[in-house]
């Protein structure tokens, strides 16, 4: 039997990335998926990655920046598959990484703001809302988000995304607060530098190089990495997990600050 065996599971972005790669590993354990994603084609493409290896999914077509759209998202999965056991939103709004108004903090854009939110806050929080009365009504289920590392200390760009990131650690205590003893749980993931297909559209040898001076690790993250955390959260197996923020950044936040001058000034070089 797989860990998640007969399970239903709704993940977002998961026409590629972590989203991706968190979907393929969830079939591979037995579970039922509902294959949600801004892009019809590669929500399809994911379905077929699925049924290619004799899984079950479907796809979903659907923007979580619009809360009709999350709804729908719920109410086809329940009526294709009867239940939702677990919920990751992983969706994340990357269309504003390069603009000045999240590189330039005298030019902050309220707009900008609101078009991160809505979709990296107010997505989980809206497709939470609509799922947990059937997780409840089951007897529980485990909600997962994508943080990020963004939001565990002051930045000098990404002014909006690591506020949004923040606010989603804030929900995820709340939620797993608010329905822990009617069995839903909720966590967060908090990856570091992780490979993803837009990661890799904008990351060059020198800053590869660059994070890898900073990880403790002798690599960058993979979906694949993420994939096996979210596994756990959404199995049985961490039951009694709830209201957690696992950081999954390579050891990027282990050290103490100072670390990386002790190993430039006073340490033998390797």
């Amino acid at each position: 039997m797989g860990r998640l065996q007969d399970k239903v599971a709704i993940i977002t972005g998961a026409g590629s990335g972590i989203g991706q790669a968190t979907s393929l590993r969830f079939a591979a354990e037995g579970a039922k998926i509902a294959v949600a994603d801004l892009n019809p084609a590669s929500a399809a493409q994911t379905v077929a990655m699925i049924t290619e290896k004799g899984g079950t999914a479907i796809a979903i077509t659907a923007d979580v920046g619009v809360e009709a759209q999350i709804k729908a998202m719920i109410d086809d999965t329940i009526a294709a598959f009867g239940r939702i056991d677990i919920l990751y939103n992983n969706a994340l709004n990357l269309r504003h990484t390069q603009s000045q108004a999240e590189n330039d903090f005298f030019a902050f854009d309220t707009a900008v703001f609101e078009d991160i939110v809505r979709v990296n806050v107010l997505g989980g929080v809206h497709a939470s809302k609509f799922a947990i009365p059937h997780m409840i009504k089951q007897g529980g289920g485990s909600i997962i988000f994508t943080s990020s590392t963004s939001a565990m200390g002051g930045d000098v760009a990404q002014y909006s995304y690591g506020a949004s990131k923040a606010m989603v650690n804030w929900y995820v205590k709340t939620i797993a607060t608010s329905f822990g003893k009617k069995g839903v749980r909720c966590n967060a993931i908090l990856p570091g530098p992780t490979l993803t297909k837009s990661m890799k559209e904008w990351i060059n040898p020198e800053m590869e190089a660059a994070f890898l001076n900073i990880l403790n690790s002798p690599r960058l993250g993979l979906p694949e990495d993420i994939a096996n955390l979210a596994l756990f959260l959404a199995s049985d197996e961490s039951k009694f997990v709830n209201g957690g923020l696992y950081v999954a950044d390579g050891g990027m936040t282990a050290p103490l600050h100072f670390v990386q001058l002790q190993r430039d000034h006073f340490l033998p070089k390797e």
